[in-house]
């Protein structure tokens, strides 16, 4: 969970920063009409068309902030997917390193219902001990931390 909170935080963080851009942008445009307004040396020519030109280059800052804004967005969203990948793919592995640890504790083979259950609950403690993050990631706990391990059985239960 600690990982998504940074990913939403920094999505809040990055899309106040570029807000904070487009509301700059529009106060630069603001004084900039003041000073074409102030410039008495300019002219009416000049005078009349930089506050058109300062409004229009305004809003085109303000679309460019929200399409910056949105594309933020999206790799923020795209970096948590790649991270639940990486952890995913993480637990995988440490799922089927407690399965082979579970059979190895029993005896190298799994031949009745009592010692299929047995290796479940070797696994389950094992993956409990090594990876307690990436499982609290995924919501899994009690029975179906226990259903994940066993559909992960090999399906052959003589494996010694």
């Amino acid at each position: 969970m600690m990982i998504r909170t940074l990913l939403a935080r920094t999505s809040i963080i990055l899309s106040t920063l570029a807000a904070m851009a487009v509301l700059l942008l529009l106060l630069s445009a603001l004084v900039a009409n003041v000073v074409y307004a102030a410039d008495a040396t300019a002219s009416a020519a000049t005078a009349a068309i930089g506050p058109v030109i300062e409004s229009v280059l305004g809003a085109i800052g303000v679309v460019v902030g929200g399409y910056a804004v949105r594309l933020i967005h999206r790799a923020v969203v795209w970096l948590g997917l790649e991270q639940d990948a990486r952890v995913r793919t993480y637990l995988e592995d440490a799922a089927m390193n407690a399965i082979d640890y579970a059979i190895h504790q029993l005896g190298g083979a799994i031949r009745t219902p009592e010692a299929k259950n047995q290796a479940v609950e070797v696994a389950v403690a094992y993956l409990r001990r090594r990876v307690p993050d990436a499982l609290s990631r995924f919501g899994l706990a009690g029975s179906d931390l226990a259903d994940y391990v066993t559909a992960r059985l090999p399906r052959n239960h003589d494996n010694g």
